[in-house]
């Protein structure tokens, strides 16, 4: 249902990502374990910054919607139904426990993951779940994946769940300090 409060979810979830990790980058910075290089980074230098942005931004919002479909919109709600006989609230804390492991083991394959990394994503799918649970509806999630990822990358220069820069950035960043705080090669999520 898009209606005007799935919209006003979505628009929540969108501020929501692109504020947690802008403060992200904010901290690192403040701490010195992140340095900006340039700003306006196409690779290679020759095409069109603002068409090559494009790529990434429909890349994110289909990650974005496809993940909240398979692990909150069917998974969780799924095993909340299989799991009624537990009673309503303990169905739904078990499935979104166990759709939040499951988010988190869909990135195990990943460039530069390893058992942190994968509990960090664990959080954070506890985290987009939540968003689920509350509303209802996988607005939040969508919009706070969807920034989450896309701002992380495309706007700050972070590596994306492991995965690196696609050709473009608006601030060209390196990274230093410890893997533990800063995600590393995995990215600060």
């Amino acid at each position: 249902r898009l209606s005007a409060r799935w919209w006003i979810d979505f628009v929540f979830g969108l501020l929501l990502g692109a504020v947690l990790m802008a403060l992200v980058f904010v901290i690192e910075w403040g701490a010195g374990w992140v340095t900006v290089e340039s700003v306006w980074r196409a690779d290679p230098p020759t095409i069109l910054f603002w068409l090559a942005f494009l790529a990434p931004l429909v890349l994110y919002i289909v990650v974005a919607v496809a993940e909240e479909l398979l692990t909150r919109g069917n998974q969780l709600l799924n095993l909340a139904e299989g799991f009624r006989f537990l009673g309503l609230r303990p169905a739904v804390i078990t499935a979104w426990l166990i759709s939040s492991v499951i988010f988190g083991a869909l990135h195990v394959s990943n460039p530069n993951s390893s058992w942190l990394s994968t509990g960090y994503l664990v959080f954070y799918g506890a985290f987009l779940g939540a968003g689920y649970v509350l509303t209802g509806e996988l607005a939040l999630p969508i919009g706070l994946h969807f920034t989450w990822n896309f701002v992380q990358g495309s706007v700050l220069g972070f590596p994306v769940s492991g995965r690196p820069l696609y050709m473009v950035s608006v601030i060209d960043t390196q990274q230093a300090g410890p893997d533990l705080w800063t995600g590393g090669a995995f990215g600060p999520e």
